[in-house]
């Protein structure tokens, strides 16, 4: 459990050594990490978290029954990510659209916390056991969020340190979001499957989004291959 929390914070964290000579990762490299992070995360929610989400009530007489809570929390996660992406510029997709270049930093890291403290919050199940599926799409998924962080707030002339200090801080909010589940949230059943629910929804968001956005149209077969690849992957992955 430890070592994935590590994992997430330095993902982003080593990101910083960009900073100081300015470089980026060509254009067609950051697309693609995009694609296949959104993909993949795509792959987890249908593959991984959807089944987990599914409840069945049992009455005393007569056939079980699906509890259709965590259905309605996934339309709540869907429209909580409208919201958290309105704030954080879309940096969720690896860009950040243009009429929002210049958006304010603190709605953009506040944003981008908030998304990753609620998908951290299944990461880690109440028996100390790590998703590893979801572990690794939030490791993928945080490159070009993490790289975009990095120019964004290099444009805006941030020291080295305050710079170092938002990734880290946007790192560690995935396992604060676990942790805050394993330590604060009752572990009852029901509730951990509405927050699953939650979750689902607020990927689906993101990963649909990257997947249909018109900046990745047309790439079509590079496009439909990393996904073909991506859904492989968080297959063997689950399983």
């Amino acid at each position: 459990m430890i070592a994935a929390y590590i994992a997430i914070v330095l993902g982003v964290a080593v990101w910083i050594a960009l900073a100081p000579s300015g470089k980026r990762l060509p254009d067609g490299v950051m697309r693609g990490v995009t694609v296949f992070g959104g993909a993949f995360l795509l792959g987890v929610c249908i593959l991984s978290l959807l089944p987990e989400s599914i409840n069945l009530i049992w009455p005393e007489d007569g056939e079980p029954k699906i509890d259709p809570r965590p259905f309605f929390a996934i339309l709540a996660g869907f429209l909580i990510q409208q919201v958290l992406e309105f704030l954080s510029a879309h940096a969720e997709h690896g860009h950040v659209e243009d009429r929002k270049a210049d958006a304010p930093v603190l709605g953009l890291m506040l944003g981008l916390c908030l998304h990753a403290f609620l998908e951290g919050m299944p990461l880690v199940d109440t028996d100390g056991s790590v998703n590893q599926g979801l572990l690794y799409g939030i490791l993928i998924h945080n490159i070009p969020v993490a790289l975009i962080l990095v120019a964004l707030l290099t444009v805006r002339r941030m020291g080295f340190w305050r710079l170092f200090g938002s990734l880290v801080l946007f790192g560690a909010m995935s396992p604060l979001g676990s942790l805050f589940n394993l330590y604060v949230v009752q572990p009852n059943e029901e509730q951990q499957h509405m927050i699953i629910g939650l979750v689902i929804g607020v990927l689906l968001h993101v990963s649909s989004s990257i997947l249909f956005d018109h900046k990745q149209h047309d790439k079509l077969w590079l496009n439909l291959g990393l996904c073909i690849v991506a859904f492989t992957l968080a297959y063997f992955t689950i399983h």
